[in-house]
């Protein structure tokens, strides 16, 4: 564990200057006659050619996969992906998508989620949806690092988890959006399995696992440059979202802040991309045990699981080099750093590092599908997913 990093040079790291934006080459060219791969022929045959058709409409692909978890066992499932131009978008660079990914396992954990991002009047305004649910085995390991940081604090139960949260976005200036938007989230748990140990004093931490119902609205102010959504090569996204919110589980509100901050730069000549984020999520009021802030999973601190590390504030920052190898073949390199706290001033007191490698193949224009190994400090996970994590 690191102690006393701070995450005052955030901004300094971020505010680099941006490079104009040029196509990234990969590492190896293609030959002029090079066939198709094997891989490719395959990934062909379910509509991932790795270009974008916009005469088709909605240009999809459907593409098997397989996973292993300890909490999921081993399981399958179907990612959908759609690019498509609306009508009054029918000339802005990036194309609309969405990515739907559906999943079962050996021990019948069953998910679906949906992430959709519509343009339209060239850009002036965007439509985002990111809808879930699932029923599965999770864990918990009550609230603050010193709880997470026990093993035998772990509880393992099954939760329903039912959420959308819709946005729409208006810009306002060059670059500069407002949006609004909300959030709807069920929880429901059931059939938690204690530790082989638990300390005394820890005897009630399953009693924090009530369900409950959240609803709120957001508020956002985005700055976007980047040059595309999902797979940037150039650019910066600043976003600031806040979130007032009711909760059935105490009749009472709580507030949630979440910021983002990330620059993208072409490294040419040199090949490949560096991505640099800072993220902050902080909250108020009497905040649902779980609506806290965690770090871990496939977007946050890779090589953590989630919901392992929860507290009233977190923050976090990576960097991670993005290569493209040969034909559609990529690969990235990452490193993470992240605390949470139940002060803000609580967030140098006890640092989790993170890093790891993956590999990428591009499926449809520069929609990328992603295989990461994530370290953490006592953990290794592994990541199947769709688009790049920031």
């Amino acid at each position: 564990m690191v102690k006393g990093i701070c995450y005052s040079w955030l901004v300094s790291s971020l505010a680099l200057f941006s490079f104009p934006s040029f196509a990234v080459e990969p590492l190896f060219p293609t030959p002029a006659d090079a066939e198709p791969t094997f891989v490719d022929k395959a990934f062909d045959f379910v509509g991932a050619d790795g270009g974008f058709d916009p005469e088709k409409g909605v240009d999809m692909s459907y593409i098997p996969s397989v996973f292993y978890n300890p909490e999921q066992e081993f399981g399958a499932g179907v990612l959908v992906i759609g690019l498509y131009q609306t009508d009054s978008a029918i000339n802005y660079e990036q194309p609309s998508s969405f990515v739907i990914n559906t999943y079962v396992s050996t021990n019948l954990s069953l998910g679906l989620s949906i992430d959709n991002t519509t343009f339209l009047n060239e850009g002036r305004n965007r439509f985002e949806i990111v809808a879930e649910a699932y029923d599965e085995p999770v864990v918990y390991y009550g609230k603050g690092y010193e709880s997470a940081s026990n093993d035998e604090n772990k509880v393992l139960y099954t939760q329903t988890l039912l959420q959308v949260t819709p946005r729409w976005y208006h810009k306002i200036a060059d670059n500069w959006f407002l949006g609004i938007g909300g959030n709807i989230n069920y929880t429901g748990t059931r059939d938690p399995e204690l530790g082989d140990e638990v300390l005394v004093g820890n005897e009630m931490l399953f009693d924090d696992l009530e369900s409950n119902t959240s609803v709120g609205v957001l508020g956002t102010l985005l700055y976007d440059s980047r040059n595309f959504v999902e797979n940037t090569e150039s650019g910066t996204l600043l976003q600031a979202d806040f979130g007032a919110y009711y909760s059935d589980l105490n009749s009472d509100s709580f507030g949630r802040y979440d910021i983002e901050l990330a620059h993208f730069i072409d490294l040419e000549p040199v090949p490949g991309v560096l991505a640099l984020q800072g993220q902050g999520n902080f909250t108020s009021g009497e905040v649902p045990w779980n609506r806290l802030p965690d770090l871990g999973g496939a977007y946050a601190m890779r090589g953590y699981i989630v919901g392992r590390y929860r507290d009233e504030q977190m923050a976090m920052m990576q960097a991670e080099y993005r290569l493209p190898i040969y034909r559609r073949w990529g690969s990235v390199f990452w490193a993470g750093v992240g605390s949470i706290g139940e002060d803000v001033d609580q967030l140098s007191d006890d640092i989790l590092t993170s890093y790891g490698l993956g590999l990428r193949y591009r499926l449809k224009g520069r929609i990328n599908l992603r295989a990461d190994l994530g370290f953490g400090e006592d953990e290794t996970l592994f990541y199947f997913n769709v688009n790049e994590v920031f």
